[in-house]
């Protein structure tokens, strides 16, 4: 993954870029928090934890079915959205219901950010 002082400043124009963005987060696979930034007092680590499982669980459904690693996957919640990518190392996007239409864009910076 990129330096951590250039992670930290993608991300901070990502929220820019992407308004409805409610937390961003870039982790390892094993869920440490690499950079963290939210709208409102989250827990960092548990989000990224409980997304690391996610990715584990996804990459071994992937290799069970013969399919390879996740590389992307977008997460509808009852009040939002969470957006994954990236298999070895990840980052995580949040948006609530007003995101929607936003989702694309977030993905796409989230994987131009990941190539880094």
């Amino acid at each position: 993954m990129v330096d951590k002082k250039v992670l930290e400043q993608k991300l901070a124009e990502l929220m820019d870029i992407v308004p409805e963005t409610e937390g961003l987060i870039a982790a390892d696979a094993n869920g440490k928090v690499l950079v963290g930034q939210t709208i409102t007092d989250m827990d960092h680590g548990k989000i990224a934890k409980a997304c690391a499982a996610i990715i584990k669980d996804s990459n071994n459904l992937g290799k069970d079915i013969g399919k390879g690693g996740l590389k992307t996957t977008t997460i509808e919640l009852e009040e939002g959205f969470a957006v994954l990518v990236g298999s070895e190392n990840l980052l995580i996007a949040f948006v609530g219901i007003d995101g929607r239409s936003s989702l694309a864009l977030l993905k796409r910076n989230l994987i131009s950010i990941s190539n880094l």
